[in-house]
């Protein structure tokens, strides 16, 4: 699908409804998208921070955590290498494999158009600034000298031992998957939200998330341009081995003895998406701020289900709750099942321990409690589960519902998936599991930025779900494109005004070269 013209109707919402096409399938991916910018940012001549990568054991200072905290979310921990296969068929190429450096957490064509900024206060050996997070050199780079966690986020009393800011490169993305990126960059948000959760709490730090932030005033703070790199996400984080709260810190030995006060402008050309995504520059423009009436109710439009079908409802078996310690087990064991899955049935104790991470709440401005999810609902497909029948459900409080649609169901989707790469993993994969919102009814209430907001709990609770199966033992993929007509069709969705936003198959993985798009 080609832009066209930008849409023009000012009236809340319109802009999110206008780029509900563009968001909903990538298209044909060109067989070669051009030269891809670098997927890290770089400063040069700016004061830096080395921080820890393999913290002393027992270790729980200040340098430590933040060490272990970056490491395992945006650090660069893997190497990947990776067969190119033909997009048409799903066949491999005649062609050598391509081997890149890779992040903990999964990304859309591993394009990782997400950075992230952390606002300190004074501590020894680091000054209050906005600093940065290099995950090539894993260090913290100063931008901004001062201590800022107030300005970054507002309302919360006394400043937060940490503030991390998330942001989005939008062309890093957009120059492979152009408007769709858009889409695959604000699930990506929800992925390093859910990762950064487990990882800080299982460090012993107290987590809040803020996505009702007003983005111009933080974009202008970072220094950026908002239509090349823009904020998605605020985290607040206070922890017990911070330092405390004081005036800013004179230079120690060695230390530079001031900071810059003008922070350069990190986006790699081109700066913006003005007049290159129409559609996307539209949507993101109108969610920079909020109308008035979504900022009030303490908890936005829930997510309906679908009505359950005659069947009765069935009670998974209690599983023990994962926690942040068993999410963050799954960090390192984490990994994206490129060779499809083995014809292994999964437990029901592990499907009741996945959909109960994936359902589970967080401490955000959004959801306004820490129960569930505001946005999403959760549906998911069985195909081979022990002691349960293969069919379509939705999950809700420890029950599957049976959904009302016709038999065969799961081959009408598996039919309406264009990627062979896609339909295969939902035809091998034990679960698939869906996050549906009610999109367009949201938008309607809430304005354009509800868009933004039920991707961002969508990857939030597939990754979850992700890092949940990789501490029992499984692998798991994200295939934005599984959400699509033929499948809200086959699961009623429409009749219930839902839409699916994205799809995560888990099973156990088929060992194998790792075969992939070219890139």
């Amino acid at each position: 699908m080609s832009p066209s013209a930008p849409p023009t109707d000012p009236a809340p919402g319109a802009a999110a409804r206008a780029y509900l096409p563009y968001g909903r399938h990538p298209g044909p991916l060109p067989q070669s998208p051009g030269p891809l910018p670098p997927a890290h940012l770089v400063h040069a001549d700016r004061p830096t921070v080395p921080l820890p990568w393999e913290p002393a054991d027992g270790a729980h200072d200040w340098p430590a955590v933040l060490g272990t905290l970056m490491r395992e979310l945006l650090g660069r921990t893997r190497a990947n290498w990776m067969y190119p296969v033909d997009p048409a068929t799903g066949t491999a190429l005649a062609a050598p494999p391509g081997q890149g450096d890779c992040r903990p957490a999964p990304s859309g064509g591993a394009r990782y158009p997400i950075e992230a900024y952390l606002a300190l206060g004074a501590a020894p050996g680091l000054p209050a600034a906005v600093y940065h997070y290099d995950g090539v050199g894993h260090r913290l780079v100063a931008v901004r000298p001062g201590d800022h966690r107030r300005a970054l986020a507002p309302g919360t009393g006394e400043a937060p031992d940490l503030v991390l800011v998330l942001t989005t490169v939008f062309w890093r993305s957009a120059v492979k998957y152009r408007e769709f990126g858009y889409r695959l960059q604000q699930q990506e948000t929800g992925v390093l939200l859910a990762q950064a959760q487990a990882v800080a709490e299982a460090l012993g730090a107290a987590v809040g998330v803020r996505l009702r932030q007003d983005d111009r005033p933080v974009d202008a703070l970072l220094g950026l341009d908002p239509y090349g790199q823009s904020v998605t996400a605020v985290l607040t984080l206070r922890h017990p081995a911070a330092p405390a709260a004081g005036p800013a810190a004179g230079p120690g030995p060695g230390e530079p003895p001031s900071l810059p006060s003008v922070p350069a402008v990190p986006v790699t050309p081109p700066t913006s998406i003005l007049g290159l995504l129409p559609y996307t520059a539209a949507v993101h423009g109108a969610s920079l701020t909020e109308r008035p009436d979504a900022v009030q109710p303490a908890r936005p439009l829930p997510a309906p289900l679908p009505a359950p079908g005659t069947g009765a409802a069935i009670r998974l078996p209690d599983a023990a709750p994962l926690g942040s310690a068993g999410l963050r087990a799954g960090v390192a064991r984490r990994a994206s099942a490129s060779n499809g899955f083995l014809p292994v049935p999964m437990d029901r104790r592990a499907l009741a321990a996945l959909l109960g991470a994936a359902a589970a709440g967080y401490p955000g401005d959004l959801a306004g409690v820490a129960t569930a999810p505001a946005a999403v609902a959760l549906c998911c497909v069985v195909r081979d589960v022990t002691g349960l029948a293969a069919g379509c459900y939705a999950y809700r409080d420890g029950e599957l519902a049976p959904l009302p649609v016709p038999p065969g169901a799961p081959g009408r989707i598996a039919a309406g998936l264009a990627a062979p790469p896609t339909r295969l993993d939902y035809l091998e994969a034990p679960l698939t599991v869906l996050p549906v919102a009610a999109l367009e009814a949201g938008i309607d209430a809430y304005g354009d930025r509800w868009y933004r907001l039920a991707h961002i709990e969508a990857g939030l609770a597939l990754q979850r779900a992700a890092l949940a199966a990789a501490a029992l033992g499984l692998s798991a993929r994200i295939r934005s494109d599984a959400s699509c007509a033929a499948t809200d069709e086959a699961l009623g969705l429409p009749t219930a005004g839902l839409t699916s936003l994205s799809a995560l198959h888990i099973g156990t993985p088929r060992p194998g070269p790792t075969l992939g798009f070219p890139v």
